[in-house]
């Protein structure tokens, strides 16, 4: 039986982009109790992450590609590759324009509210592809042996 890495990668970036999530709204609170930095490094480490479960889950659907799946678990197969494709890529310009932004204006109060805004898009987005993704393994069994 073969190792299956996807499984194992998505977790996290959805922990990452949760914490950043949670870490940034407890800044945004209570100033003062954390730093400001935290959120910012943890959306990269999500971005690091997200990168490697994309890979990883482009090859488990060539190996899913080879069973003959019904019409509807490929189209959501299709659906949690386009999400999984948005986060990957959204983690990733997010972190770039918020690294750009912190270190040009780091008093801006507007920044963070914009970059909590963008962080619960991007946790929205993550637990959608993971509920795609739990579906597709739990309830049609695709990629269990």
């Amino acid at each position: 039986m073969s190792f299956t890495f996807h499984p194992f990668l998505v977790h996290f970036p959805i922990a990452f982009l949760f914490g950043a999530f949670i870490f940034h709204s407890i800044h945004l609170i209570k100033s003062n109790w954390i730093s400001k930095t935290i959120g910012l490094w943890l959306v990269g480490l999500s971005a690091m992450f997200s990168i490697f479960a994309s890979i990883t889950g482009e090859w488990e659907l060539v190996k899913a590609g080879k069973n003959n799946y019904s019409t509807e678990i490929i189209s959501l197969m299709k659906l949690h590759e386009t999400m999984g494709n948005l986060v990957t890529w959204g983690s990733i310009i997010f972190f770039i324009f918020w690294i750009y932004l912190f270190y040009n204006y780091k008093n801006d109060r507007r920044i963070d509210i914009i970059a909590f805004a963008f962080l619960a898009l991007l946790v929205g987005a993550v637990f959608f592809t993971a509920y795609l993704g739990g579906t597709l393994v739990w309830a049609h069994g695709v990629g269990t042996p």
